[in-house]
C-alpha cells in the first residue's frame, strides 16, 4: 500500500548497490519540481520507523526540495527479500551497481538457504553469473576488490576484468595483473588470453615471460633464459606459443 510518511523516519538500507550521485539527485529534483514524484519510494516497516528498499536518489531529491513527507510503498520483507528486491530493481533499470555489494547480497541469500538456481531465476540471470560474482567476492585479493568500488572513470578495472583475475589462485599474481590492467589499460579480451596462458602453464611460468613482441603483451618485463626451466621449454605446446625472439634466445627456432 502507498502512504505518505515522514522522510526523517526513513533510514538507508543495509545494502547500497549504487553510490549516491549528486548530479542525478539534482536532475531528479528538477523533474519532481516540475512534474511531481511519479514513482513512490519503497520501504519496509521497522520498530522505530522504516528502512529504504529502493529509491535512494528520489528520497534525497525530495529532501533537497524541502519535502517533509513522501509517498512510499510499504511492504513487509525479510532482510534477504529486501536485498534481493534491491538487486532486481537496479538490474532492471540497467544502472551501474557495485558488484561487490551485489555479490554480498547473493552470499547472504545463500547463507539463508537459497540456491544459486533460485537466485538466478529471481533476478533473470544465469547460474554462472551468480557464481562469477561470488568467486570475485571470495577469491579476489582485497586490494583488487577495492578498485571495483571506485567511482566510474576513476579506474580501468571492471567486473569483467575482476572475474578473470579471480580465476588466478595466487593473490600476488592477481596484484601483478591488476597493475598491468591499470598501467596499460588492457581490454578484457587481452586479459582473458593472458590469464588462460598462465593457467595452462599451471601458474608456474617464470616471472615476466611476456614481452612487447609477444602477442600476449602488455607485460613489460623481460625474461632471462636461465630462469626458464628446461621442462617448461621442452613442452611442445609452450614451444609453439613462444614469440620468435624467445625462440632465438633459447635456441628453439
Amino acid at each position: 500500500m502507498i502512504e505518505e510518511i515522514e522522510v526523517d523516519r526513513i533510514r538507508a538500507g543495509k545494502f547500497c548497490l549504487r553510490d549516491l550521485d549528486d548530479e542525478v539527485v539534482g536532475d531528479i529534483a528538477n523533474s519532481i519540481k516540475g512534474a511531481g514524484l511519479l514513482q513512490p519510494v519503497v520501504v519496509r516497516p521497522l520498530s522505530d520507523g522504516y528502512e529504504l528498499v529502493f529509491g535512494l536518489h528520489r528520497l534525497q531529491a525530495c529532501k533537497r526540495l524541502g519535502w517533509k513527507r513522501i509517498p512510499a510503498i510499504i511492504m513487509k520483507a525479510s532482510n534477504e527479500e529486501a536485498s534481493l528486491m534491491h538487486v532486481i530493481e537496479n538490474l532492471q533499470r540497467n544502472t551501474h551497481i557495485n558488484p561487490i555489494a551485489e555479490a554480498q547480497a547473493y552470499k547472504l541469500l545463500i547463507e539463508s538457504g537459497w540456491t544459486m538456481v533460485q537466485i538466478a531465476e529471481k533476478i533473470g540471470k544465469s547460474c554462472s553469473y551468480i557464481s562469477d560474482r561470488l568467486r570475485v567476492l571470495s577469491r579476489l585479493h582485497p586490494k583488487v576488490r577495492k578498485k571495483l568500488s571506485f567511482p566510474r572513470g576513476k579506474t580501468h578495472m571492471t567486473i569483467s576484468h575482476a572475474e578473470h583475475l579471480s580465476l588466478i589462485s595466487d593473490p600476488q599474481q592477481q596484484l601483478k595483473f591488476a597493475k598491468i590492467i591499470e598501467d596499460e589499460r588492457i581490454s578484457v579480451r587481452k586479459l582473458e588470453r593472458m590469464v588462460n596462458r598462465l593457467r595452462r602453464l599451471g601458474e608456474s611460468a617464470p616471472e615476466g615471460c611476456l614481452c612487447r613482441r609477444c602477442p600476449y603483451y602488455p607485460c613489460k618485463h623481460i625474461i632471462k633464459a636461465s630462469h626458464m626451466s628446461s621442462s617448461l621449454v621442452n613442452r611442445s605446446s609452450y614451444r609453439e606459443e613462444l614469440s620468435p625472439i624467445w625462440k632465438s634466445l633459447l635456441n628453439l627456432s
